[in-house]
């Protein structure tokens, strides 16, 4: 089992310097919701999303990356910023890499560029 609080913080990863592009370059409209091209940080020291890191979202957990558990617990971190249900994020592509591709389901692009910023107030 995994622990992702109710709050999410949100930051610049890397002690507040500035991200590399911003939040609308990881995003990706379609039909059931939006794409979020991200990349996973594992014992991190709290759960967050943090800026952009090589072209993705960065989402920081606290799960050691064994069978699994950091991805569901990236799952609910990112569904919990945008203000959704653990259960409306669904991985579409990089179930063992860092990188991932994950679709949060029945999210505008307009929810997600105001949820996803650094700068955003947590979800919920």
């Amino acid at each position: 089992m995994y622990h992702c609080p109710d709050r999410v913080l949100h930051g610049f990863a890397g002690g507040g310097r500035h991200p590399r592009g911003t939040v609308v370059d990881v995003l990706e409209e379609r039909p059931d919701g939006v794409v979020v091209e991200c990349s996973v940080r594992p014992r991190a020291g709290r759960c967050r999303v943090g800026g952009i890191t090589g072209g993705r979202l960065r989402v920081e957990v606290t799960a050691a990356p064994e069978d699994g558990t950091a991805t569901q617990q990236a799952l609910a971190t990112l569904a919990a910023a945008a203000g959704l249900k653990a259960s409306c994020a669904v991985l579409l592509k990089g179930r063992r890499d860092r990188h991932k591709t994950v679709l949060l389901k029945g999210a505008s692009l307009d929810q997600c560029r105001a949820t996803l910023t650094p700068d955003a107030p947590p979800g919920r």
